[in-house]
């Protein structure tokens, strides 16, 4: 059996979360998540720290199969974005991949980890 990939954190998600954090094309900069559950689950996390309160398009894909999509806009006063879903925790390794694009400027942020 092979070990799932690292993450640039060197953690794996079978012993705490996985995550990564890296620029977008633009200002912006993404970061994701994937947590294996007790409950045989993956909650993955994708967050964008932006500098506008734009509408983005996002979606996520799990072992390349969309898993989720949709468009959000980011508020707070850090102007971010975060989406959250549940996924199925395949046999093996599972590749999550979220991507967000702001459909105003075109600003593309997408990052993956292996869990």
């Amino acid at each position: 059996m092979t070990p799932p990939a690292l993450a640039s954190d060197g953690g794996t998600a079978k012993d705490e979360p996985v995550k990564d954090t890296t620029a977008c094309s633009d200002t912006s900069e993404v970061k994701i998540r994937a947590t294996v559950l007790d409950d045989g689950a993956i909650e993955a996390v994708g967050v964008v720290f932006s500098n506008d309160d734009d509408v983005w398009s996002w979606k996520f894909k799990h072992n390349d199969d969309f898993s989720a999509m949709g468009e959000v806009k980011a508020k707070d006063a850090d102007r971010s974005l975060r989406i959250v879903r549940t996924m199925v925790d395949f046999s093996g390794p599972d590749d999550i991949f979220f991507r967000a694009e702001n459909n105003r400027t075109g600003e593309v942020c997408k990052l993956e980890v292996t869990a």
